[in-house]
Order: C-alpha cells, then structure tokens, then sequence
C-alpha cells in the first residue's frame, strides 16, 4: 500500500515514489552563472497503481536528457504552475512493482531564472578578488536546481560531487578533493543522514577555514577569518554540549559555520553539517553568537525531524526556538529564557501575518 501525499506545495507524485538517494555531480560555472552535470537517483517504488510513471518537481531546469538503468527514457516538461514550476514525468517503460529500486538519471542546467542561487561579483565580496555563489533552497527552491521530490515528507541521503575554480561547502561531509580541469577541484561530500531537498546547499568562494571547536569550523573569507575565529570558538563546544545534554547526542557527524558576504539576506540558514550565516553575527563583542545557538537547535528540530509540509512550518521554528532558550538558560540562567519569551509573546502581537 502507497503512502499518502501530505503536501500541497509539490507537483511530484511523491505518494508512489520514495527517494532513497541523490548524487550531484554538478560543475559551479562563474561566467555563465550555471551549474551543469548530472544528478543520479535510488528511487523506491512504493506502489504498483503509478509505478509506470515517476513525477518530479522541476523550475526553470534544462533538461537534457533522462535514462533510466542506463537506457533514454521518454520524458516531458507539463505546462507550468506559476509558483510550483513545471513537472517532470518520466516515462518507466517496463514498470516497477512494490520494493523495486529505479536508478534514474538526469543531465541537466540551471539558468538564469534559477530562484536557488545567487552570484555574486567580486565588488560583493570583502576582498573584491573572487566571485561567489550560495544557494537557498528553503522552502520549495531546490526544484529550480535540479528536479527532484521538492517536499519536506521526502528524505534522502547525498553524495555531493562538486568541481568549481574555487573553495566549495555542501551540506554534507567532506571525504576527498580531487584535481579537475582548468585547474578546478572537485569536491566529495557524504551526507548520511536522510535530509529534504531543502536542506540542499552549497557555497562557493574565496573561502578559508579555522577550528572553533572540537567537532567545529567556521568558513568565511581571508580577510574575515581571524575576527570570525574569535567570536564563534568561546562557545562552540559550550554549545554543542548543552544541546546533547538536553535532547541526545549530535548525529550530523561536524557542525560548522559558513559566514557570508554581507548581502546574504538571512540571519541564518540550518543548512546540515554548515550553517550559513550572517555576517552580522561577527560583531567583535561576541553579542550576536547565540544566532548559532538557534541554527545548532535546528539540527534536532526541523533537520532531524521535520515537519511534512510548510504548512507545518510553525513545527520547525517553535521547536527550535524552545531548544534554544533551554540552551540559553543552561548557559546565561534562566531569567535569560524568561526575558527572550517576553520579547517573543510581545513579538506575537506586533508582528504582521
């Protein structure tokens, strides 16, 4: 029996289909503001009543072809829903029963009505040397970088495959660097925890690295580098510890910050293994680090277990933001939970809908 479709910001017929694994092997193009490869999946059959017909969601994507088992496969791009894309159905010539694995693969390009990325000009960056190029995913844009089950009741694992001219991050593990072409690196990431297509993320830059902590890096750029190490590695394993005390231990393997250039236009970003963050945080008075508290949360609340569809989204946030004033007042006392549940209840009332 086929599992029942929960979300209705998906396109994808994600109720007869279960992703059980995604490789990215994508190329980071800084003149053309693409990425190019090609994106393999592991796709479960959960039910022979659509088994002849997979449906992802997709926006603003280049298809170039599909296969499936190795073999071309017919497929075809419906007419586009102005705010869910244009669904990608793909044509499983000889079926698939109930528990069988389809591997399915698809070349493809972004382009430059692509709502995942954004590039940035050397004259963005703090040094002005280097372009840079960051996704967000949250909460259905993961489908204008590659097709996919865009839905938070769909988890998969990752290989992250990644060659660019400069540094990359990728909400996974780090396993290897590898030569590439034209003098580029491909980088290998493992994420082995299931996670939703919206936890994809990657980053690409004049980007450099330091230990703020035992299972702990933050990542941001040269000249950034010293005044970001002090004000993240005080509290790091601080923590990382008070957390595990009061949920359970930490499953993501690292967890690490990725400090931005200045027009990233979140506080932060949950992303697994790297939070991306605001520079803003780096305030020289360590003031703003417990913006890291919150996204640290987030890798039990919301990352681990998540809510089915953003109609849930409340789940997420409300969660995370008790865990993180349990943090607070591990840490700072309890009148600190008390006087940031304040500001929250008085936010409730001011704050528009």
């Amino acid at each position: 029996m086929g599992a029942v479709a929960r979300d209705p910001s998906t396109l994808s017929n994600y109720a007869a289909w279960l992703t059980k694994h995604t490789t990215a092997s994508l190329t980071i193009d800084f003149d053309e503001h693409a990425l190019k490869g090609r994106v393999d999946y592991r796709i479960l059959s959960r039910t022979q009543k659509e088994s002849k017909e997979i449906i992802l969601d997709s926006s603003f994507v280049s298809v170039k072809s599909v296969s499936v088992g190795g073999s071309p496969v017919q497929w075809e791009l419906k007419e586009r829903h102005k705010a869910l894309g244009s669904p990608l159905h793909i044509s499983i010539p000889e079926g698939a029963a109930e528990g069988d694995v389809v591997d399915l693969s698809i070349e493809l390009q972004t382009t430059k009505e692509c709502t995942a990325l954004q590039w940035l000009t050397p004259a963005q960056t703090s040094n002005k040397k280097h372009p840079y190029m960051f996704s967000q995913c949250q909460a259905i844009h993961a489908r204008s970088l590659f097709p996919c089950q865009d839905t938070p009741d769909i988890k998969s694992t990752y290989t992250f495959k990644i060659t660019s001219p400069l540094p990359v991050v990728a909400s996974g593990v780090l396993e290897k660097e590898t030569k590439a072409e034209n003098g580029s690196i491909t980088y290998v990431f493992e994420q082995q925890v299931p996670i939703p297509s919206y936890l994809f993320a990657l980053a690409s830059g004049d980007i450099v690295t330091a230990k703020i902590g035992s299972r702990s890096k933050v990542v941001t750029g040269p000249e950034e580098l010293e005044g970001a190490k002090w004000e993240l590695e005080r509290d790091m394993d601080k923590f990382m510890e008070v957390a595990e005390k009061i949920v359970f231990p930490y499953k993501w393997g690292e967890y690490n910050v990725l400090v931005l250039p200045p027009s990233f236009p979140y506080g932060g970003m949950e992303n697994p293994v790297y939070t991306f963050a605001t520079p803003t945080i780096i305030s020289g008075d360590r003031q703003n680090v417990d913006v890291i508290a919150h996204e640290l949360a987030h890798s039990w609340s919301g990352n681990l277990v998540t809510s089915c569809s953003w109609e849930h989204f409340w789940l997420n946030e409300g969660w995370t933001v008790y865990l993180e004033r349990r943090i607070g007042a591990a840490i700072h006392g309890e009148p600190e939970r008390d006087f940031s549940a304040i500001i929250g209840w008085k936010a409730l009332g001011t704050t528009p809908i």
